[in-house]
């Protein structure tokens, strides 16, 4: 079940006159409370004018997160694997003195 064209219109420029504030807190409310396609639609429109002003929709800035949390394992993988081993070498040398 979706909107048909005239109600899209016309939430769509409910949408568009909200606040940004209002609708970053539609953000939130429609990521946790969608159970229908219409929802889902509602949800998308929000988004749309969301990215139409700039801002960051809570999808963008959680793909920012995992992209911010895949480098630093990039980073961190190597150098822990080097700490590691030295610290592997410090228990070895102390075991064998």
């Amino acid at each position: 079940m979706c909107l048909d064209f005239d109600d899209h219109q016309k939430w769509f420029e409910i949408t568009k006159n909200l606040s940004t504030e209002r609708l970053h807190n539609l953000d939130i409310y429609w990521r946790d409370n969608f159970q229908t396609s219409v929802d889902q639609e509602m949800h998308s429109m929000v988004e749309f004018v969301l990215k139409e002003r700039g801002e960051k929709t809570l999808e963008m800035k959680r793909q920012e997160q995992i992209n911010e949390l895949n480098k630093s394992l990039k980073v961190s993988n190597p150098v822990g694997r080097i700490i590691s081993d030295v610290k592997c070498l410090f228990n070895k040398s102390s075991k064998a003195s």
